[in-house]
């Protein structure tokens, strides 16, 4: 701990570096794929934003500190983060830490799923660049709720928490709880003990839900069963998509000088979600004829189909372009919004503004895909960045590159450079669309479309389609996660 004399104004670094990784996606994640600010620019950029970069920046001041903002870097999910790409996130986490000078604390930012070439968990080594570099002052690593929480990260850090929410709509609040425990650590008013229960358990992104359902119930039994001198508990349904040797559910208990409570109660919820393992199931799953069937029956608009095994923030490609042509034929009379990436694509659209092509798109990266030719009129073209507009990630700063609008007859494609986050409000106004208008809005998103447009939530509709973040996990071919798994084996 620091001398009193030193903690008038205690200096806490700021720093996030944000990447999930799906190892089953085709495409790999590259230095290029990454946002990068530095310094003030991140404090600047990312200020009222829902993250936990602004969370934290903003709890620290409040509560008298001097947070200083080093670095934020975050790319979409994707595949495994290149060696390249790795080494250089590590080196300018270790470079802003070695500019910003003494620190009293670090709050660190990750999101717990990152896998390298040659990193299975490439997440604690990141903290071990911040732990050589910082020594033993307090270290505090806040990570997503799809986090794989591993023994060393736990060892790394002082305090660890993870998102209460899924879909997840806390971030600056993490972001505040971390800022919080990370100045009590400093200033030696809290002795952090640290314990984490794993299970051989994998659930599918849909049925990790906090509001409703078996892992809502966990939820509230976590808050209620804490002491006290409990000072978080997370749950940690990790992302399925993730072949590694320290796969599992995690929960973690941060206690105030108790090992034995927070170990106690850490494997008594880790039961309580393993006794319910056979209620985490996929929600029904629709073929799209059936889907457009139900939109029909619907007085909901947009009516959500959610093709959640191609979503790229889930770490697929994104450029599975199946829906077009099911959308022209079970509903050629609905006004139908989708999108799909493809470069190419777009640039052929971008030579042809208000003219009408023929082009094909899609399948492009993904293996499993096979292009479709939209014939249609080129209504818009764009580029440059924007902010998102609903409850998760609120006001975070995107882009999805060039994009070019096609409209053919009552639909309108959505073709993009860059993977769009389509369950967002905000992406589709960026392009003139007004998702509010759609009879059928496809979103490729697991859970985020259901924060984002909460009224259509409950007659959403989740597509049976393959794909590199498909629900149904016993189709993944695991080489290197523990076995046995449930569901993938027989527990």
């Amino acid at each position: 701990m620091m001398d009193p004399w030193n903690l008038a104004r205690p200096r806490i670094g700021v720093a996030s570096l944000v990447q999930e990784t799906n190892t089953f996606s085709p495409r790999p994640t590259r230095w290029e794929d990454y946002t990068v600010l530095v310094g003030e620019q991140a404090a600047k950029s990312l200020k009222r934003t829902n993250t936990e970069f602004a969370g934290a920046f903003s709890a620290l001041r409040r509560m008298g500190a001097e947070p200083v903002p080093l670095v934020a870097a975050w790319a979409l999910p994707s595949g495994k983060v290149t060696d390249e790409a790795f080494a250089r996130l590590a080196g300018l986490l270790d470079d802003s830490l070695k500019s910003a000078g003494s620190l009293q604390g670090l709050v660190l930012s990750l999101h717990g799923a990152m896998a390298s070439e040659s990193l299975f968990d490439a997440d604690s080594a990141l903290i071990e660049t911040a732990r050589r570099r910082i020594g033993d002052v307090a270290l505090g690593v806040c990570l997503d709720l799809h986090a794989n929480v591993t023994d060393r990260m736990v060892q790394l850090a002082d305090v660890l928490v993870g998102y209460h929410t899924e879909p997840h709509t806390d971030m600056a609040s993490t972001g505040k709880r971390i800022a919080r425990l990370v100045t009590a650590v400093s200033y030696g008013e809290i002795a952090p003990s640290m314990a984490l229960a794993k299970r051989p358990l994998l659930i599918p992104a849909e049925a990790m839900r906090t509001d409703v359902g078996p892992m809502a119930e966990v939820r509230r039994l976590a808050y209620e069963r804490a002491a006290p001198h409990m000072l978080d508990v997370s749950l940690f349904p990790v992302q399925p998509w993730l072949d590694v040797p320290e796969l599992g559910l995690g929960v973690s208990v941060v206690a105030d000088a108790d090992p034995t409570g927070a170990r106690s109660l850490a494997d008594e919820l880790a039961d309580e979600i393993w006794q319910r393992k056979e209620r985490m199931t996929t929600p029904r799953l629709l073929t799209p004829d059936r889907a457009f069937r139900m939109a029909r029956a619907s007085g909901v608009k947009p009516f959500i189909m959610a093709h959640t095994a191609d979503c790229p923030t889930a770490g697929a490609p994104g450029d599975d372009p199946v829906m077009i042509g099911q959308a022209a034929l079970h509903g050629p009379d609905l006004v139908v919004m989708h999108t799909v990436l493809d470069p190419s694509a777009v640039d052929q659209c971008r030579a042809a503004v208000g003219q009408r092509v023929r082009v094909e798109v899609g399948g492009r990266v993904n293996p499993g895909a096979s292009s479709v030719v939209v014939d249609g009129i080129v209504r818009r073209v764009g580029a440059g960045s924007y902010r998102l507009a609903g409850r998760s990630f609120t006001r975070r700063q995107v882009s999805m590159g060039e994009w070019a609008v096609l409209q053919s007859g009552f639909h309108h494609l959505l073709v993009t450079s860059e993977p769009a986050i389509s369950a967002d409000p905000a992406t589709w106004r960026h392009v003139g669309l007004d998702p509010d208008q759609a009879d059928v809005l496809v979103v490729r998103s697991c859970s985020d479309y259901r924060a984002n447009f909460p009224e259509s939530a409950a007659e959403a509709v989740t597509l049976d389609l393959p794909g590199a973040s498909g629900p149904r996990l016993e189709g993944l071919r695991f080489r290197n996660a523990p076995r046995p798994l449930y569901p993938l084996d027989p527990l």
